[in-house]
């Protein structure tokens, strides 16, 4: 998958960086730090759309939650939740709202259930993306240094393997030399007769 979303990046650029950045804005971060490492992408442009792209990703989620709570009630009552339980998970999230979004933020995979129950608890939009861009922002600015990091050791591994490569193929190409003076020696040696 690194594989196909770097091909992306090197062919579109900033338009692939904020397309995957609506879904997997963690991941993106850490591609294009290894990219400004690598000298294909700008630091602050990449940097300004992953967190563009985060901000639309959870705004449609918060939207979602909120336009469609009571559907989401609906299926509540089908899952065997009485209203007295749900009204108390309402409540909780309710006075704990920017805690349930920082960690919905910060745990992938089942993560935007939290940004949906957000909506749904009609926690304010400005207090919700305030505190969604907040940890973009952070969580974003540690990855993109990891990728950094990581594309700087890359180099530093790839320059490293051109000189083992280089060295390699000397001894190689050494090796080949003294096996061909070692036979026409040895044809050298042989007496016409033989």
């Amino acid at each position: 998958m690194i594989a196909e979303v770097s091909a992306l990046i090197l062919a579109y650029r900033y338009w692939a960086i904020l397309a995957i950045s609506l879904f997997e804005a963690p991941l993106m971060s850490i591609i294009i730090g290894f990219f400004v490492a690598t000298g294909d992408v700008d630091l602050y442009y990449a940097f300004a759309l992953v967190v563009l792209g985060d901000f639309i990703g959870d705004t449609f989620l918060w939207v979602v939650g909120r336009r469609f709570r009571p559907l989401f009630e609906r299926l509540g009552l089908k899952l065997n939740l009485s209203r007295a339980r749900a009204r108390k998970v309402i409540e909780y999230l309710g006075s704990r709202d920017r805690r349930a979004v920082v960690i919905a933020k910060l745990v992938h995979g089942i993560g935007f259930t939290g940004l949906i129950a957000a909506g749904s608890v009609r926690m304010p939009f400005v207090r919700f993306i305030l505190t969604c861009v907040t940890v973009t922002v952070c969580q974003s600015a540690v990855l993109a240094g990891v990728g950094v990091l990581s594309g700087r050791a890359y180099q530093s591994y790839a320059s490293l393997l051109g000189y083992v490569d280089a060295a390699v193929a000397a001894v190689a190409l050494l090796a080949l030399f003294l096996l061909y003076r070692r036979l026409v020696a040895a044809i050298g040696e042989e007496k016409p007769g033989e």
